[in-house]
Order: structure tokens, then sequence, then C-alpha cells
């Protein structure tokens, strides 16, 4: 057989050697060359890809922060009366629904009142802002760390307390020393979310606004920490839960914020809402323009980190989707099934539909409403301060007063008791109304979770069939040898005995199942 066809002889001497070509032939070979890439195709993709990012990620943060928001409400408005009820079957035998429900209304009031009797935002606020710009770089880090630590270990203790075979096996006592563990853990994750809020305030009402871009500086970071890594589709499944978690915090927290300068720039106007909004204009630039490039920017890095990283790994803006249908899955009862129609509650945890999307996620509603309780009650309190400033003005008609003592006196009563039922009439009329918010809520996102059940299984098969095709750019001799170097790591020899075997599925991911880098 020849093999002329894998090696041929030059012809002659002269070819072995290059000739320089001429200054006319070099002008010529430059303006002539196709200059194209030949990886046009996959490279627009990556372009469209890229630029679809944005829409695509906001989708999946936009539902989670409504499912956060529902979860939040649930502390407020179905937990009380949860609670109640339980509490009203306490003679009979309890449930374990029930068990946990006391134990999730006792865990909530605790923490309340030990932020309500032990904790003075003021007086945190002058503490963080008298630190220098490293200090509070340093206490931005810190206090991210501490969130997602207390958060992770967290929810290992609120899941072994609210477990079915605690409540219905375990004795009591027990269950009053996982009691005590939640109780001391949620106090450390309510503490951290007071000195991230005051953090926040300090950095968005600084005067010359270096530590509002210190904040965002240190916003930006993060996209060095995420994008020069490998990710597959499990660790960006965490990465989103994450920041869906962070931008329904971050959202909160600015809130507060912003209702707080309201006040105090307001004074004893605020009682007359309308009139201030127009004639302030000046005051609501000063009070919005920082909490928006807050957001803005935090959406921007949002933008840029997921883009890069579904560009670098190779995935297609397609798993956003499937990401939706997770979170929305859990929201359909296991009664009602993926092609159910029902709306009947039931689940087989006790904890609920609620407790089940907040694990998800890793969102904890309870240490937040705590949280939200202590500045709420703090706010309000500035309220009644600046609208009652002129009633505590002392009379010019001092000569009188000794005849009046009695008339003044019971005036006085009459006037603190009237103030108390206003505030009790508005405390339940703003109840109602986050329990209505939270049902109309509840049943959209029920309604959603349903509707996108009946599209699921077209997008898992699009999934699967992604995961079975060559990611976009890679060679198939890159996919064979990524390929044989797996196969040649995966023995099993160097693995802990009993440990968990094999890839959590996507279905079963929970934000702080170690799968792979997390943040």
């Amino acid at each position: 057989m020849s093999h002329d066809f894998y090696y041929s002889e030059p012809s002659s001497p002269q070819e072995t050697h290059s000739v320089t070509p001429s200054l006319l032939d070099y002008l010529k070979d430059e303006l002539s060359c196709v200059d194209a890439a030949e990886t046009e195709n996959y490279k627009s993709e990556r372009v469209s890809n890229f630029l679809k990012i944005p829409l695509a990620i906001e989708k999946v943060i936009a539902f989670g922060s409504l499912v956060c928001l529902d979860s939040f409400l649930h502390t407020f408005t179905i937990l009380p009366l949860r609670g109640l009820i339980a509490v009203k079957n306490a003679p009979k035998r309890l449930n374990a629904s029930q068990k946990s429900d006391i134990l999730k209304l006792t865990l909530f009031l605790l923490l309340s009142t030990f932020l309500l009797l032990y904790t003075e935002p003021s007086r945190m606020y002058h503490g963080v802002r008298g630190q220098d710009n490293v200090k509070l770089y340093v206490i931005f880090n810190a206090l991210e760390i501490a969130d997602r630590l207390c958060c992770s270990i967290g929810q290992d203790i609120l899941d072994t307390l609210f477990s079915r075979a605690s409540l219905t096996q375990a004795p009591t006592t027990t269950l009053v020393v996982y009691l005590l563990l939640a109780l001391v853990y949620g106090i450390a994750h309510s503490l951290v979310f007071l000195y991230q809020l005051v953090a926040l305030n300090v950095a968005v009402n600084s005067y010359d606004n270096a530590l509002l871009t210190l904040l965002i500086s240190n916003q930006f970071v993060e996209i060095k920490g995420s994008v020069f890594k490998r990710f597959d589709k499990e660790s960006l499944f965490q990465i989103t839960c994450a920041d869906i978690v962070e931008r329904f915090q971050l959202m909160l927290m600015l809130g507060v914020i912003a209702f707080r300068n309201l006040i105090e720039l307001s004074g004893s106007d605020f009682t007359y809402l309308p009139s201030a909004f127009i004639r302030s204009n000046t005051q609501l630039e000063m009070i919005f323009s920082p909490v928006l490039l807050v957001i803005m920017s935090e959406m921007a890095v949002d933008w840029l980190k997921h883009a890069f990283i579904t560009k670098f790994m190779h995935i297609r803006p397609s798993i956003y989707a499937r990401f939706i249908d997770l979170l929305a899955g859990d929201l359909v009862p296991e009664s009602v099934g993926r092609k159910g129609r029902s709306l009947s509650s039931g689940s087989s945890s006790p904890g609920g539909l609620s407790a089940r999307i907040s694990r998800r996620l890793g969102f904890a509603s309870i240490p937040m409403g705590a949280f939200v309780v202590r500045v709420s009650v703090q706010a309000l309190g500035m309220l009644n301060d600046s609208s009652t400033i002129d009633e505590c003005a002392p009379s010019s008609h001092s000569n009188g007063m000794s005849q009046d003592v009695a008339h003044e006196l019971t005036h006085s009563i009459s006037h603190v008791t009237l103030q108390w039922c206003l505030r009790l009439l508005v405390g339940v009329v703003a109840w109602l109304v986050l329990l209505a918010v939270k049902l109309l809520l509840g049943v959209r996102l029920h309604a959603l979770a349903l509707h996108r059940q009946t599209d699921t299984a077209a997008r898992t098969a699009e999934d699967v069939l992604t995961n079975l095709q060559t990611p976009i750019g890679e060679s198939e001799a890159y996919k064979d040898q990524r390929i044989d170097t797996k196969i040649s790591l995966s023995s099993h020899a160097d693995d802990v005995p009993n440990a968990p075997k094999g890839k959590i599925p996507l279905e079963q991911l929970s934000r702080y199942d170690m799968v792979k880098r997390i943040w």
C-alpha cells in the first residue's frame, strides 16, 4: 500500500524554502484575504445569549422576590392565626403541624420581645457611623459573611426543631433544647440584620457620598469573585437563589431607610402626607436618589455576573425558565401534583408550603420578621414624637393652671386613651391590609405555579437535550477529553464511607447544599 496519502517528498529543493513575497504581492494578499471568523455561528449565539440574560435573570428574581414577600407576610398574618387555632386545640392531642405552628409563633414572639427590650438602633447607628471607611468596608464584608453563615446553620437548626420526627417522637426536654438553640440562632441572625441596616443607613446618608461609593464598589467586587470560576447548572441555581434573597433583603432595608428619612425630614408636617409630597421635591430627591442608585448598581452587578457566567460555562438563558419551574413547583401542594388544578392546602411537611419555599431559597423569614418588628416600632415612635411635638409645648397661660388641674388631668388622660385607641385601630387595619395582600399574592402565585406545570415537561426535555449536546463553542475533542478526565477522577476509593454519593438532582437542590463553590 502506498503511503503517499500520508506523506509526500518535496518535488524540488526550492519548495523546502519559503520565498519572501514582494511588496506588491503582500499588498494584494492584504487586500484580498478573507477576514471572517470560522466560529461565527456559535459566537453570534453567545452574543445573543449575553443580551438575553438581563431579562431572563430579572424574571427569576422578580418571581423569587414575590415568593419571599409571600413567605415574609406569612409570618405576620397566617402564622398568628395558625398559632391561635393550635392553642385553642391544646387540650386535645396536637398533631405535628399544630405543634410546629405553636413553636414558630413562640419563637417569633420571643425574638421580637428580645429585640424590643435589649437593642437600640440609634446607639448602634452612632457606633457604626464613628468608624472610618476602611473599618466600614470590613464591616460590610463581615456582615455579609455572617448573614450567610447564620442562615446556613439556622436552616439546619429550624429543620431539626420543626421536623416530623422531633415533633412526634422527641421528648419535651429535647424540644426545649432545640427551641433554645433556635432562639440563640434567631437572636444572632436578627442582630446581623440590624447591623446590616445600620451600615447601609450610614452609607446612604453619608454627606460626602464616600461611603455610598464604597458600598457600590463592594457590590462590583462580587463580579470578580464569581465570573472567573467554573460553575455548573446546580451552582448557578444556588447563586440565583442567593441573588433573589439578597435583592429582597436589600429592597426591604432600603425601604425602611427611605421611610425613616422621610419621617425625619418631614417633621411635624408628616401627618399631611400629600402636601408634603407636593411641596418637598428636593427632599424626596435627596431621600430616593441614593436608594435608586444602590438598587440600580445591584441590578447591574447581577446582570453582568450572570451574563459572563453563562458565557464562560456555555449555558443558554433557557435555564432560568427551569429555575422558575423549580420555585413554582414548591408552591404546588403535593396533594395536587403537577397536573392538578385544586388549591387545597396540604403538605407532607409540618412547615407547609411557606417553609418549603423558604428552605429552597435559604430565606430566614422568622428572624427577618422580628427584625422588621423592631425597626417598625422605632419608626412609629419617631412618627409619634414628630406629630405630638407641638402638643407638648408649654402653655403661656400659667396663671390659671392651679384652678384647672383636674380638668387638665382629665383632658390628658382622655387624650392618651384616644391615642392608644387610634394606634390599636391603625394596627388592626394594617394587619387586615397585610392579610388581604398575603391572600391575593398567594392565590396569584399558586395560579401561576399551576399554569407553569403544563409547560414544565417540555422545558425539562429541552434542558436534558441541552445537556446531551455539545455546549456552546466546545469542540468534540475537548468534550471527549473532559469526559475522560471526569471518569478517571470518579473513583470511589477516595470517598468517605457512607457519604452521599452522586450528583444532587436539581429538583431536590436548595441554596445551602454544597455541590461545588456556592459563593
